[in-house]
């Protein structure tokens, strides 16, 4: 079976190379990755030259060669793609593209076929040997939703290929729409929240360790980089502290802040002003779903 890849970006490429550290081709299985800028691959080759892997610029010949094909362009390049490709498509075509705020209701007049929306996350990139070897080593949420075209076994193919790096969470609400009903459902956001966490999370969890590693440096004699390293540890520290022994928010701040002390200090503050913060955030985010879809009404449903 030869698998398709078009996009060699951040998204597309992380997941290539997810699956060849991982080695998770069988045997039969050959990789097919499509760009329109051959140098992005010179790295690829190199460390993987005797791989299942072909490489080209030509997304037709991904097309003609591949039932599944996972597209993982940004979402406005989506229709340009998937315009390109159509003649090549038939009902045994399983698309599987990442782009976000694209629903299957916008694709459906040019491809009315298995569709599964995955939103990854750079959380879930393997990056060292001992992440291979480990059993631990997803990393990450991966979001997955099929539309009712998808059989069991290939929304299995789907969801087993990304549970092998990250843990997989499915939607099974609606996305924006009522499948059956074709209709627009703007009350139902799980998609969002989840993408906002997962997907967008790992750079809104840097920008803090930034602004903090930054304010921390201007008030001491501390590098950045050292008070950088320690801050990555006391997260991952923390991480752990929840994920291994079950530790709440609530135990982890009982034992570390004493009252009227200097940690209680802080959490009060943080508890005053996070709380606005974070309600803006979400707010400033689920606006911009809203214009994004507005967007894609106007790009994909023109009558």
């Amino acid at each position: 079976m030869k698998i398709g890849v078009i996009g060699y970006g951040n998204m597309g490429s992380m997941i290539v190379n997810n699956i060849l550290k991982l080695n998770l081709l069988l045997d039969d299985e050959e990789l097919i990755v499509s760009n329109r800028h051959l140098n992005k691959f010179e790295s690829l080759i190199e460390e993987y030259p005797e791989e299942n892997l072909s490489i080209t610029s030509d997304n037709k010949e991904v097309a003609t060669q591949c039932q599944k094909i996972l597209i993982s362009v940004k979402t406005p390049q989506f229709k340009e793609i998937i315009e390109e490709i159509k003649p090549f498509l038939n009902e045994s075509t399983h698309i599987i593209y990442t782009c976000s705020g694209l629903n299957f209701n916008h694709i459906k007049q040019y491809f009315d076929g298995k569709l599964s929306l995955v939103i990854p996350t750079l959380a879930s990139t393997v990056t060292s040997n001992n992440s291979i070897s480990s059993l631990a080593r997803r990393k990450g949420v991966t979001l997955v939703k099929h539309n009712s075209k998808v059989e069991l076994q290939e929304r299995l193919f789907v969801e087993d290929l990304f549970n092998e790096f990250s843990y997989v969470r499915r939607i099974d609400n609606p996305i924006y729409f009522n499948e059956e009903e074709n209709n627009l459902d703007p009350s139902d956001n799980e998609l969002e929240i989840s993408t906002i966490i997962s997907s967008c999370g790992p750079a809104f969890i840097a920008m803090m360790i930034k602004k903090f590693t930054q304010t921390c440096s201007e008030s001491s004699n501390i590098s950045q980089d050292e008070i950088e390293d320690m801050i990555l540890k006391t997260v991952i520290g923390t991480a752990m502290l929840k994920d291994d022994q079950g530790l709440s928010n609530e135990d982890i701040i009982n034992k570390v802040a004493t009252k009227g002390g200097i940690t209680q200090e802080g959490v009060d503050l943080l508890d005053k002003k996070f709380n606005k913060i974070s309600k803006a955030l979400i707010k400033t985010l689920l606006s911009r779903y809203d214009e994004v879809n507005d967007e894609m009404n106007k790009t994909y449903l023109k009558k």
